[in-house]
Order: C-alpha cells, then structure tokens, then sequence
C-alpha cells in the first residue's frame, strides 16, 4: 500500500508539472503613438453580454503596457483603454498580441500576432460596407416621395426595384459571412459570425443548443443582439408568448452559467414598461441565482417606482427632429399629446403603430398629435421604419443614443413601447393605453361639444 501511495503522489506530481511545462503563457502588449493622456494605469475589460467589466490592470509608462499572463484567458471580446467609454475592441483569449496606434482613433489601430483579430477585422469591413450600401438604398426610397410627378403606381414600382436591390444585397452579404466563416473554422470570431446567419431559421432554430451553454456565446453582445431579433421577428407580438419565450430562453441554460445570466439580462428590459410586476418578479430572481451580479443589481436599482403621477406636469423635452432641427415637446402646448417612445427594431412597438396611426389620422383635426421619441442608434433605419409605417405626424426626435437616450432616463423607460398622454397644459393623463384604450380616452377628451 505504500508502494502504491508513493507511486501516486510521484505521478501526481509529474502531472503537475507537465501541466506547468506545457501552460502557454500569453501576453498583450501595446505601444501608443500618443502618450500625453496622463494616466498611468491601463485597462483590460471584458464583456458579459452587453455588460464590461475590468478584468486586469496594469502599468502605462510612455505610451507602452503589457498584460501578462502564465495561462490562456476567456476568449472573447474584450476593452484596453484608460475608461470604458473609449476603450478599444478586441478579441482576446489565447493569442499573444501586439496593439499599436494612436488610442483616440481607433481605425488608425493594428493588432499583429492574432488570427481573431484578423477575422474580425474583416467582419467588419464587410458590415460596413453592407451599411453603407443599405443606406444608400434607404435614402433612395426616402427621396421617392419628394420626386416631381411621382404616382402611387409609381412609387410602387420603384419601391419593388429597391426591395430587390435590397434581397440581392442581403444575399450576397450572407454568401460571403458563410464562406468567412467556412475559411475561418475553430476560431471564436467563426462562432460570432454564423450566430448571425438567419437564412431558413425558424423559432425553433433560431438559436443553437451551444448557445444556451457555450461560455463563449456571452462574452460579448452577440446574444443581446440575437434577442432582440428573436422577439421582434419570431414571437407572436402578445404578452403571453413573450413570457413563454422568456422563460423558455433562460430555462434552457445550465444554471448558474454565464449565458444563463445573459439572457436574464437580456429579456427583462423587454417588459418593465409593459408588464411591470413581471419584470420586477423576474428581476428578484435574477438577483437572487446571481447575487454578485452588477447588472442584476443595477436592473433592481432601476425598476420605475412611479416616477410621473397623474396629474403631474411632465418634463420638457427637446431634441434633434428627423430633419436635424430641434424640438420641443413644450412646443405643442395647447394640443393632446401622445409621447411615445418607441424604436425601429422593436417588434411590440412596430406592431402598435397603426393603432397610433389610426388614432392621429381620426382626432388630428381635433387638436390631437403625437410626439415620437425613437431609442434608435441608426438614423437611416429610424428614418426607414418612419416611413414604412406612414408615421405622418412631424413630432419625430432622438439622440439616437438607444437605451441610453436621455428622455428616456428622465421619464425612467425601461422598456418599450412606453407613451404618455399629456394634456393641453402639458399634463399627464394616462400612461401606456393601447389601441381602442387610447382611441377611447381621445374620444373622451376631444369629442366634446
């Protein structure tokens, strides 16, 4: 028995190190062709879903740094920088890299040794220039309009033509993402890319089963992403089936996990504007599977607690309208207002817009508008969903800082689509009323004698 202890411990410890011979330690250092920032410590961040937090730090002495590290890292995407807000992206995880480049202009950065890098530069060109061709076409079709002699028969013709311009472009985009991806296999920037390859999904296969457990799918905003898409595009637009998807969605990952937590994070903000107590029960539970959670603390911290009362006047706002003149809510004293914030890639709020429509269209005349705050990040896109949906009221305005927007922390948005309907002095009335609701508080309001 002796013997065979021995023998156990003397393999053990040839295990031991063998495993400390073969560790690769990797390294990611830098130098920065500006190095007037002052600063003398340097950020790693890294990403959890949308969320970024420091992951190291380290020495910033003349423009040089270096992270060190005696094994591999999570790969995934990662922030350097001396703060969040201008940190640089990249991918990191096994690769010892090298960053040089001016840090206030990140198009002028290079990262040698790194094959993730390499692919993920070239992802983004191609997005970028998919970007830029989508755009042209959108502002072709807002300029059709405008067009001297233009019919509806027309209009239609040539809105046919852009649609097909359109199907080709996306045609060949998702041709080249899957020969990327095809060339580049086994690499993570590989998984990031065929995440977003819709064509013949369906609900059911929409999201891959590694996405539920691959650590990998959350370090980054992949999943965020893919959420969103999956409840505007493959979820029946009710609240019922949005909880079952929700629950479906996070029910699916191993508990405890990073991609549980993603999701978690992901689906709340979809119904504190809609279904409140939901979202605050979902929320408690978040919180209380993750309790060192930042982002569960945050959303707990950040649960509307009625901050506007009826009766109350609500804030002005006054923003950048769809033509680059501001705005402001003040403006239209004098006339019902439905403020509604809303965005172009929000299925529930795509879905109650002809409802808003319909309402602006019958009571216009009667003194009624409405007020558009879009939580959009893209112009061209905003401008699109404007124009398909005939939003032909004038009141449209955003910073387009997405959930950042600043009138929607002011009146504490969480979720959209939120509206409230103020009257002639700028009061609230009501809060969230949807179709034949808001059509009856109109009547009530507008149809007196």
């Amino acid at each position: 028995m002796k013997y065979i202890k021995s023998v156990f411990i003397s393999l053990l410890a040839f295990t031991l190190l063998l495993s400390a011979v073969t560790a690769k330690p990797i390294s990611i250092k830098g130098k920065f062709t500006k190095t007037e920032t002052g600063y003398s410590t340097i950020y790693l961040y890294k990403y959890l879903g949308n969320a970024v937090y420091v992951f190291d730090s380290t020495k910033y002495v003349n423009g040089a740094f270096e992270f060190k590290f005696n094994d591999v890292i999570p790969t995934g995407f990662y922030k350097i920088g001396f703060d969040k807000a201008d940190a640089i992206t990249l991918v990191a995880g096994y690769e010892s890299i090298v960053i040089t480049g001016n840090p206030d202009i990140e198009r002028s950065m290079t990262i040698t040794g790194s094959k993730e890098n390499d692919l993920f530069h070239e992802y983004q060109k191609i997005n970028k220039t998919q970007n830029a061709q989508n755009a042209i076409l959108n502002q072709q079709a807002q300029q059709l309009q405008q067009r001297p002699g233009m019919t509806e028969e027309l209009f239609n013709i040539e809105i046919a033509g852009l649609r097909k311009k359109s199907d080709s472009l996306n045609t060949a985009y998702s041709a080249q993402m899957t020969k990327l991806a095809a060339e580049h296999s086994g690499l993570f920037m590989t998984k990031v890319i065929s995440m977003f390859l819709f064509d013949n999904k369906t609900a059911e296969t929409f999201f891959t089963p590694a996405e539920f457990t691959d650590k990998e799918y959350a370090a980054g905003d992949m999943l965020p992403s893919k959420v969103q898409a999956y409840f505007q595009y493959y979820v029946t637009q009710d609240l019922y089936s949005w909880k079952a998807a929700a629950e479906k969605l996070i029910n699916t990952c191993p508990a405890g996990s990073d991609n549980r937590q993603v999701f978690y994070a992901s689906v709340i903000p979809l119904f504190t504007q809609n279904d409140l107590d939901y979202a605050k029960g979902l929320t408690n539970t978040f919180l209380k599977e993750y309790p060192k959670s930042a982002e569960a603390k945050q959303l707990k911290a950040s649960m509307p607690k009625g901050a506007l009362s009826i009766g109350e006047e609500v804030p002005d706002i006054t923003l950048t309208d769809i033509n680059g003149k501001r705005l402001s809510l003040s403006s239209l004293k004098g006339k019902v207002v439905l403020i509604d914030f809303w965005a172009s890639w929000c299925g529930p709020c795509r879905g109650e817009n002809p409802n808003v429509v319909n309402a602006y269209n019958k009571y216009k005349e009667k003194g009624f508008t409405v007020f558009s705050v879009s939580l959009d990040t893209n112009k061209d896109q905003w401008q699109a969903a404007i124009n398909k949906d005939g939003l032909a009221w004038p009141n449209h305005v955003s910073d387009l800082k997405g959930w950042s927007s600043d009138p929607a922390k002011l009146y504490n948005v969480k979720g959209i689509p939120a509206t409230f309907l103020i009257d002639q002095q700028g009061k609230l009335i009501a809060m969230n009323l949807r179709g034949e609701d808001l059509q009856a508080k109109l009547a009530e309001l507008l149809n007196k004698p």
